[in-house]
């Protein structure tokens, strides 16, 4: 018995589906086109100026009167030995660059700053005394240009706070490790030059951790040599109502829509047309021994035609009559005739894409 091929239908289906996601895809994009040019954004906003900075420590820890170095200090990124220092030269340097010429102030505060740390039972380090002890202040000072550098040396009194240090630990009879920061901060304010606004709120920090208590020492940077950053001014107005885009968004659209109801149309033929051919299946797989299909549809005409209501009736009659279901394929995937012939009696029974439920399904 000849079965119809499903997978051609069904692929069919899925193709339109695909298709139906693409066109809600594009109708998507047209709402968004729509939206956006009706609603336009602000303008972008305006790059201003742009500037940089350049930081830095530089240090160098002097020794007491020894037999053992010939130099009366040591540079930078060196082990030192606790006992010889006398005190550490420490050169700080902030220097500003804008690409446009500036109204500006700065300021800076230098902070040296004791702490005992305490390690827990987590082998954590825990800051459990600190203090601040204030070197050196500078209140703002203005000016105008593009650039600007602010000097100072840093005179810090290391066995100072190296004792300060010693008479904690001693009083309270912790085993601590401590260490004091020297800390350099500045804040710089600015805006364009002759403008009233000032966009640029910028603070570097600068700091060196110099460990307390130990026989021997190294000195540890912490900040940041360099950086910037650009300044950007906020626009208020409005864009104009987009019409190029406003006219794509509606016209894409209205293709979307049409083109979403055709294939909503379409697959829903596909779908029924997919309900029918499995439904034939059906039938010609559990009566392929009574069904006989045959080329040539015969002339009913001079047969007294009676419709039955579903494929069940046509096959209680066959057992009846014992005569073969005969079956013609009137229109490919759409409609198919079933007909017992007896005498001058023709029992029909016709199976429609349109109304397949006729079958009974178990």
């Amino acid at each position: 018995m000849k079965q119809k091929d499903e997978s051609k239908i069904i692929l069919k289906q899925w193709i339109r589906v695909f298709l139906l996601i693409a066109v809600i895809a594009v109708a998507v994009v047209a709402i968004v086109s729509i939206v956006k040019s009706l609603n336009p954004e602000k303008l972008g906003r305006k790059e201003l100026y742009s500037y940089t900075y350049n930081s830095n420590l530089d240090y160098k820890v002097y020794l007491k009167n020894n037999s053992f170095f010939t130099s009366p200090y040591i540079g930078p990124n060196k082990q030192y030995i606790t006992s010889l220092i006398d005190y550490i030269d420490v050169d700080a340097t902030y220097n500003f660059k804008s690409t446009k010429e500036l109204d500006y102030s700065y300021n800076y505060e230098i902070v040296a700053t004791a702490k005992a740390l305490y390690q827990n039972t987590e082998g954590k380090d825990v800051e459990v005394w600190s203090k601040s002890y204030p070197i050196a202040n500078q209140a703002n000072q203005s000016g105008s240009g593009s650039n600007f550098v602010i000097n100072k040396n840093i005179h810090l009194n290391y066995n100072e706070y190296n004792d300060i240090l010693t008479d904690f630990r001693n009083q309270f009879g912790l085993s601590l490790d401590a260490r004091v920061d020297l800390s350099v901060k500045v804040n710089v304010t600015a805006g364009l030059k002759g403008e009233a606004e000032k966009g640029l709120q910028a603070t570097n920090n600068m700091a060196l951790e110099i460990p307390l208590l130990q026989q021997t020492t190294t000195i540890t940077p912490n900040y940041v040599n360099t950086g910037g950053d650009t300044i950007y001014a906020d626009v208020t107005e409005e864009a104009e109502m987009n019409i190029p885009l406003l006219m794509f968004g509606i016209v894409l659209l209205v293709a979307a829509l049409i083109v979403f109801k055709v294939l909503v149309k379409s697959l829903l033929a596909v779908t029924r047309k997919s309900e029918y051919v499995l439904a034939l299946n059906k039938i010609q797989k559990e009566y392929a021994d009574i069904i006989a299909e045959t080329h040539n549809m015969p002339d009913l005409d001079k047969y007294d035609v009676i419709n039955v209501a579903n494929f069940n009736d046509l096959v209680d009659i066959e057992e009846e009559l014992h005569s073969p279901i005969l079956y013609f394929e009137v229109r490919e995937n759409t409609e198919s005739v079933f007909v017992i012939l007896n005498n001058n009696t023709a029992y029909k029974f016709t199976l429609r894409d349109s109304d397949f439920d006729h079958f009974k399904r178990d």
